[in-house]
């Protein structure tokens, strides 16, 4: 990919795309992108999933397992969901391409843009979003909303 602007979980902006119709609108990650060149993607809504919608995380390894076909990611009733995630990833990934970005801020914790920590089996672990993974074998560098400072007022 094209070194240049940024691909940013839709969520941090506040989009209401989130699997329970929320948003989780970031200050810091909004203040760091003024006058910045970004995309917000959202690859779930990509994939043609509905907000709200059931929740999902990896089941039986993370994301180079299931980028390997020995893992799978399902949702909270056990369906398995890895194929309509996996073509809502690849559309993203192609709108992020035509862009030219070159860096991503990604939502922490989840199955597709989880930077550091992830849902798996049933709880938080270390590890990364399928989509983080193919953005890093892109060469995109990739930060969670946690490295983005939130600035408190100064109570009086």
């Amino acid at each position: 990919m094209k070194k240049g602007g940024y691909i940013v979980s839709a969520c941090l902006l506040g989009r209401r795309c989130r699997y329970n119709g929320e948003d989780k609108r970031h200050p810091g990650v909004v203040r760091f992108l003024r006058r910045k060149n970004y995309l917000a993607i959202c690859p779930e809504m990509l994939a043609g999933w509905a907000s709200p919608r059931l929740p999902v995380e990896f089941h039986g390894g993370g994301a180079a397992a299931v980028a390997e076909g020995k893992a799978t990611i399902r949702d909270s009733r056990g369906r398995d969901r890895t194929a309509s995630l996996t073509r809502g990833i690849q559309r993203a990934l192609r709108q992020a391409a035509a862009q030219g970005t070159g860096e991503a801020i990604l939502k922490e914790k989840s199955p597709s843009c989880g930077v550091k920590r992830v849902f798996r089996d049933g709880r938080l672990e270390r590890g990364e979003g399928l989509f983080t993974r193919w953005l890093r074998k892109k060469g995109v560098r990739v930060r969670s909303e946690e490295d983005f400072p939130i600035k408190r007022s100064k109570k009086p």
